[in-house]
């Protein structure tokens, strides 16, 4: 091992490699990468050290900066690659104390010494631990202070009524005091047509976002904000019962039925979906439920290359397992092709459409429902009192009574002639439809279908299928016809 330099006097002639670090991506402040650069151009040409070319270059908080890829490659290669680390800042290395006094022993076991351009301070001085200690701490003090500062500031404005943070895409701020957040009718369609085609269940966060123009974590992001839902949130990571409704909660841009579809196919995704495959399209994403409550989730494909299903668990309602998806497929697109066109019907979407019926929100009460559930859990656990559940259970009362006394109208922008007109276009567009187009229409009508085996046992529309004069205009049962010996698809 190359022994440590004592002072900045002892660094001549050693190989040099540079530490840059940004908070985040885009970072341009008086402290962002090409201030740190210029430092250490400075110290390279005074001590007379060589420049080996080797950079560290890292978008990251400075509190969990030692979890990085690059900080254990840097670690990995001190000794063998470079014997003198150049930062541009005491703060550009790491806000964590324990990180940057546990990565000061391990560089120095490896030779390399670590060169804090801006007040020179060398981790191998001797003369200097002190002020090098100091800078440590401070730089996580920092850190913390500003933490604590943010997450008061997002506390006040969750208080009043808003979310803190980078406007949203579909929103803006008003122009006057105190700056409240509001939708911007010109851009918030964006967002809603994200939400609309995810829960189509054919896209990743990467296939929608590149028929978008958007990186595939903007996409996540927005597919998980329930801003759209009409709520704020105090944090990314905010529980569900910690959110508070937004003005716009009355009427938001993703109505309830498209939200909860939209995380159901998220959830789906997130436990293996495996990545988009084009070839194996099943129309039928995330709309098969058995009677006993279980999705039939995909399952590869036959021996003809024909999509299945399978039932996750045994059932009685499913004497066998795996189905083939044209099961179910071939009698919804019968269904969708046979809609009733005849006078007394469209009369019927007529005269439902011009008197809409007030409703109970049962979505809310669902909604309500899960947060009791998680308010139980948390109690059972432990990691609330009997005090505070108690409050919580009354909360519950209350909200779940005024629900019940209130009723909803259906508010919708479909009109009687635009849902006569889509009724009468809907058998062309499927019979002229993609596969892609197919399972978008499939997935924009029926919310869920429930089957017992091969047998339909009931199938949910969507809100927009109901808005559009669906529920009358589809037929309850259609008879797939098939050349003779001919058995349905089992």
């Amino acid at each position: 091992m190359t022994a440590l330099p004592r002072s900045t006097d002892d660094l001549k002639g050693l190989r040099a490699a540079r530490w840059i670090r940004e908070s985040r991506s885009g970072q341009f402040d008086n402290f962002g990468p090409d201030a740190q650069r210029a430092h250490q151009d400075r110290a390279i040409e005074r001590h007379g050290l060589v420049d080996t070319g080797l950079v560290w270059q890292v978008a990251h908080s400075g509190i969990t900066v030692g979890s990085t890829v690059e900080f254990a490659d840097m670690l990995a290669r001190a000794g063998r690659d470079y014997d003198a680390l150049l930062v541009g800042y005491v703060s550009r290395f790491a806000r964590n104390l324990r990180t940057a006094v546990n990565a000061r022993h391990d560089l120095h076991a490896a030779g390399v010494a670590v060169l804090f351009c801006d007040e020179r301070i060398l981790s191998s001085d001797e003369a200097q631990w002190k002020q090098w200690v100091d800078e440590a701490a401070e730089a996580e003090a920092y850190s913390r202070k500003l933490g604590k500062r943010i997450r008061e500031g997002f506390a006040a404005k969750h208080q009043r009524g808003d979310q803190a943070g980078t406007t949203p895409l579909g929103f803006r701020r008003q122009p006057d005091p105190p700056h409240l957040l509001e939708i911007d009718p010109d851009t918030i369609r964006q967002p809603v047509r994200l939400f609309e085609q995810y829960a189509t269940g054919q896209y990743t966060f990467a296939t929608l976002g590149a028929e978008v123009g958007m990186a595939p974590e903007r996409v996540r992001e927005i597919l998980a904000a329930p801003i759209f839902n009409g709520y704020f949130r105090r944090g990314k990571r905010a529980k569900e019962e910690s959110r508070t409704p937004a003005p716009w909660r009355s009427n938001p841009p993703v109505r309830d039925a498209l939200w909860d579809r939209v995380q159901e196919v998220r959830a789906a995704k997130a436990h293996g979906g495996g990545p988009f495959r084009p070839d194996r399209l099943d129309p039928l994403g995330r709309l098969i439920f058995c009677e006993c409550g279980r999705y039939l989730k995909a399952n590869g494909s036959d021996g003809g290359g024909r999509p299945q299903r399978v039932h996750p668990d045994p059932c009685p309602a499913n004497p066998r397992p795996t189905y083939r998806s044209d099961t179910w497929l071939e009698p919804l697109a019968a269904q969708v092709q046979a809609i009733d066109l005849s006078p007394a019907t469209i009369a019927a979407v007529v005269a439902a459409l011009d008197d809409p019926a007030p409703r109970i929100d049962e979505l809310e009460l669902r909604r309500l429902d899960r947060e009791r559930r998680r308010a139980a859990e948390a109690f059972a656990t432990g990691r609330v009192g009997l005090d505070e559940f108690t409050a919580q259970v009354a909360a519950f009362d209350v909200r779940q009574q005024s629900m019940k006394a209130a009723v909803v109208t259906q508010q919708d922008s479909v009109t009687p002639a635009k849902a006569v007109a889509f009724l009468k276009d809907l058998s062309k567009a499927w019979s002229a439809a993609s596969d892609h187009a197919r399972a978008r229409l499939l997935a924009a009508i029926y919310e869920r279908v429930i089957v017992r085996g091969a047998e339909f046992v009931a199938v949910h529309l969507t809100p927009e299928a109901m808005a559009h004069g669906l529920a009358l205009a589809l037929p309850e049962r259609v008879f797939v016809a098939r050349p003779a010996g001919i058995e349905p698809a089992t």
